[in-house]
């Protein structure tokens, strides 16, 4: 899932602390392999500002594991990789079902954004709340100083830029998508190629915006 979408489906804890935890493995890249080395073989703070955090870590991956499981994700992740191959973008170039995986997630954030805009500013008023000195004293306990460093740089990025709001953009969100492809594999879309993406995610809205909350629920 993605960051706005974690959110929804968990908001009914409004603990500043938890919201901001709920996106920091998708803010900080190498955050999985600390997890799984570290964090999730460890017991439960007793602090309760260190608890907040590390539930919010937790309930991301369980809701991750849900999601990335859930045959109808797998489904629509198939429908969005055959859109992109009817559109004839090329797979030998591009990791199409990579690409369709992210933007499953990033179309059901935008009908969040679109249909209740109201929990997309909710959430940007808590993760604003979190108080940046207990998620400093969360990594310090079970993170390496460089995890903490990048972690903040995005995190402050990620408050400023408020991009989730740009999702109401079609547009918008196709360079969205180029940016983290090329982030994560130094490969960038060629023009042509967001036109592609565009008229294939123009395709895929409407599909999205009746299927999302079945999505999510399963």
């Amino acid at each position: 899932m993605h960051f706005l979408s974690h959110y929804y489906t968990e908001n009914t804890d409004n603990n500043p602390l938890f919201v901001a935890a709920l996106g920091i493995p998708d803010l900080t890249p190498s955050f999985s392999k600390v997890y799984n080395s570290v964090i999730k073989n460890m017991p439960l703070p007793q602090h309760p500002t260190m608890l907040a955090v590390h539930n919010g870590i937790l309930r991301h991956y369980a809701g991750d594991k849900k999601f990335h499981n859930s045959p109808m994700v797998m489904q629509q992740m198939e429908e969005v990789t055959q859109s992109f191959i009817d559109e004839k973008l090329d797979r030998q170039r591009l990791r199409l079902s990579v690409i369709a995986h992210i933007a499953v997630e990033m179309l059901i954030d935008r009908q969040i954004v679109l249909s209740h805009i109201d929990v997309c500013n909710k959430y940007y008023q808590l993760v604003d709340k979190a108080s940046e000195d207990d998620l400093i004293a969360y990594f310090n306990r079970y993170m390496p100083k460089a995890e903490l460093q990048l972690f903040l740089a995005k995190f402050h990025f990620f408050k400023t830029a408020r991009y989730i709001y740009q999702f109401d953009d079609l547009k918008k969100m196709v360079e969205g998508l180029s940016r983290i492809y090329k982030g994560a594999t130094k490969v960038e879309f060629t023009g042509r190629e967001k036109e592609q993406f565009l008229t294939a995610f123009r395709n895929i809205d409407p599909i999205i915006r009746y299927r999302w909350q079945e999505i999510l629920n399963t």
